[in-house]
């Protein structure tokens, strides 16, 4: 691997740089461990991995393969939408159900230090790197988003009481509902994005510039993430959430002793064990830290680590299809729940509640699920926001945490709107 220092900077000022370079890519950390220490940006990409519509998890086995180096950095990075779990589905502005652009070169930044650096898996691919980043980048052209449309709140109530019926009834026991908003977009999603950075530090953010749009993630949920030399798979689930109060461990204690969010939450953890149980060495499934709190710009979240070692002949593409989509955004059974999540939500979910993160060249691997994600696609911009139905949910309740997690996106583009007009 070749590696280049250039002093210090932001992701920020680095992003800008290269903004106008085809393929744009940001995985953005805000300073935190274990995963947000460090921000990675790439453009030009030296292939791009698009899904075949009839097997969508297919692509997965192209990724990570041995590049003759020995590159520590993001080499895949993109998505697995959510409905690739249904083959043959289409998404907004015929976007593939998943897409990976590979790179041989990208900027790291240490948000800690503020340091910045080339990494590259040869001295060429650092220059051209290098040489994009100090060439004179084109003005960008201001994003433009007209009024959000809300789905119907009342449409939403009424599938919360259908799945109450349901989980009363016992068809399931949990179900991840969700809502969405749109409007018209255009111009160039990347100040919206960095607008959403500002107002909603997380230590997983992704950023894609498509052919055909962009995708825009504040996410915190770790999926998976596996590190080939300890030989250790971890998933975080989240699930949980307060709005944070001027206590934040008064908050905290009581989203722990909330018998509603307790029980919602160890579900999930149950069946993300079992999820990884499917892949993994017979007895190494563990819960590794339960019931966490962390606290993020104006929620709490109670998050739990779960950890296994996989089996020797375990894939990417095996470890997806024993997992996929992510337990905490779909319910409990889970093909049951993804059944009556078709049933009841008004639209398809895209790369929403889908996956988003990278491989290396050496088969570790980060993915987080594609929550708080906004998708800029055939001149239309969408953001979903949802919350997991148990016996004991409020449905007005559940509609305000809706709102409570849109608010990333409400927010940052009153930012925008205070900038164009001050």
């Amino acid at each position: 691997m070749q590696r280049r220092a250039l002093g210090h900077g932001t992701l920020e000022t680095v992003a800008l740089a290269l903004a106008s370079r085809p393929g744009l890519t940001i995985l953005d950390g805000d300073g935190r461990s274990p995963h947000g220490d460090h921000s990675y940006v790439a453009c030009d990409p030296v292939a791009i991995f698009e899904a075949d519509p009839a097997a969508p998890l297919d692509v997965l086995e192209a990724l990570g393969a041995p590049s003759g180096d020995d590159a520590p950095f993001p080499r895949d990075v993109g998505y697995v939408a959510y409905d690739a779990a249904f083959p043959g589905r289409t998404l907004p502005g015929a976007l593939p159900l998943a897409r990976f652009a590979r790179y041989d070169a990208v900027v790291r930044v240490d948000e800690r230090r503020g340091e910045v650096e080339i990494l590259g898996v040869s001295r060429e691919a650092v220059e051209r790197l290098e040489a994009a980043l100090r060439a004179s980048p084109r003005p960008l052209e201001a994003p433009r988003v007209d009024a959000l449309a809300e789905d119907d709140p009342e449409a939403h109530l009424e599938a919360i009481a259908r799945a109450l019926e349901h989980i009363s009834a016992g068809d399931v026991y949990q179900l991840n509902l969700t809502r969405r908003w749109t409007a018209r977009f255009s111009g160039e999603p990347l100040p919206l994005y960095l607008a959403m950075r500002e107002v909603s530090p997380v230590p997983l953010g992704f950023f894609q510039a498509l052919d055909r749009g962009a995708i825009l993630a504040r996410t915190m949920e770790t999926f998976l993430h596996f590190d080939r030399r300890e030989r250790a798979l971890r998933t975080r689930p989240i699930k949980g959430t307060r709005a944070r109060s001027g206590d934040d461990a008064a908050t905290a204690a009581a989203l722990r002793a909330d018998p509603k969010e307790h029980a919602e939450h160890s579900m999930i953890v149950d069946l993300m064990r079992n999820d990884l149980g499917r892949v993994a060495k017979v007895g190494s499934v563990h819960v590794e830290a339960p019931f966490l709190v962390e606290d993020f710009a104006r929620l709490q979240h109670l998050v739990s680590v779960v950890r296994a070692e996989p089996r020797e002949d375990a894939t990417l593409r095996a470890i997806f299809e024993a997992t996929f989509p992510p337990g905490s955004v779909t319910g409990t059974p889970k093909r049951r729940a993804m059944q009556r999540i078709d049933e009841l939500e008004s639209c398809r979910r895209g790369v929403y509640c889908g996956a988003v993160g990278h491989v290396r060249h050496d088969g570790s691997f980060h993915f987080a699920v594609a929550i708080r994600t906004a998708l800029v696609a055939g001149g239309e911009l969408h953001y979903h926001a949802g919350g997991g139905i148990v016996a004991g949910s409020q449905p007005l309740a559940e509609l305000e945490e809706t709102r409570l997690k849109a608010r990333v996106l409400f927010d940052a583009l009153a930012r925008l709107a205070e900038r164009a007009s001050g």
